[in-house]
């Protein structure tokens, strides 16, 4: 998992679905000559201004009509914005994404973040997926970094919703990977086994190639300035899986407990068993169903 530039990996998402990429400033509003030109009767023409920081993107409301509001709060000052946070233009809402590290405490620590926020912590059974681009670095070094920016946002694009149309919920990008949840008390398995067989079919259409993997467990669920956050074993597993399945060449690799949960132990094959790190068992990992898997 490479980290692409910071400025050049915050994005919009807009009503229409369509991704709007940030650079060093963004002006939107309703008249020609904004970096952003929206349409609706309750936008001004100069609405508001995103300008990239060193501590992230700030959004300034520029005297708007009806007002900026960030996480339906109307804005009176220039605000920080949060990875997932709404930005609504009077009715127009938009919403904010960049790309954010993922930090694994080491075993057996605590972070002074996770004991300030022990209150807030919701857990919830989940499937956890990975996607992660395969030699990001190498395709900058030898197609450079514009051509390569530009496969892998167009990556994002075309990735993005293959998960949301099956009911899944996109936590954060880190670097050239996506990482994705869907928890198990609203959503059924049937969502799951449709975006594998989503991004599958996409494979071959994609304009980067990548590696997937699933796994099944409990997510801690929490609040930081960054935004939703999930942390836990089974979250520092599922990364984990990402690099044993570069180590099995699998470009898509489920869990044990990903196959069982899905009920598909009859119809995967095993790539084999293989230690995790910081963690004392061995595991087994398994392939795709071939029905999930286009011909070819």
């Amino acid at each position: 998992m490479s980290t692409p530039s910071p400025t050049n990996q915050a994005w919009l998402e807009l009503p229409d679905g369509q991704l709007f990429w940030l650079h060093e400033r963004c002006a939107i509003g309703r008249q020609a000559g904004n970096d952003l030109v929206l349409h609706g009767d309750t936008l001004s023409r100069q609405h508001a201004l995103l300008t990239a920081t060193k501590a992230g993107y700030t959004v300034t409301d520029l005297q708007s009509r009806n007002g900026t509001y960030v996480a339906g709060q109307l804005l009176s000052r220039p605000a920080l914005l949060r990875d997932g946070d709404e930005v609504r233009l009077g009715e127009v809402a938009l919403r904010f994404r960049c790309s954010r590290r993922m930090d694994f405490p080491e075993p057996g620590t605590v972070s002074t973040q996770t004991t300030q926020m022990l209150d807030a912590v919701q857990t919830r059974a989940c499937w956890l997926l990975v996607a992660d681009v395969l030699a990001y670095t190498a395709l900058v070094s030898t197609a450079g970094s514009e051509t390569a920016l530009r496969r892998l946002q167009a990556w994002i694009a075309g990735a993005r919703p293959l998960v949301e149309q099956h009911a899944g919920r996109i936590n954060r990008y880190v670097g050239d990977a996506i990482f994705a949840y869907w928890p198990c008390d609203t959503v059924k398995s049937a969502d799951v086994l449709a975006t594998l067989r989503a991004f599958e079919e996409w494979r071959l259409r994609s304009p980067l190639p990548f590696r997937l993997v699933l796994h099944h467990g409990a997510a801690l669920f929490s609040k930081s300035e960054h935004g939703e956050e999930l942390g836990g074993r089974d979250v520092t597993f599922v990364f984990r899986m990402e690099k044993i399945a570069k180590g099995f060449d699998a470009h898509a690799m489920l869990s044990p407990t990903a196959v069982r949960t899905l009920g598909i132990e009859d119809r995967c094959e095993s790539y084999g068993r293989s230690a995790v790190d910081g963690m004392t068992d061995f595991f087994v990992f398994y392939a795709l169903p071939r029905d999930l898997t286009p011909p070819g």
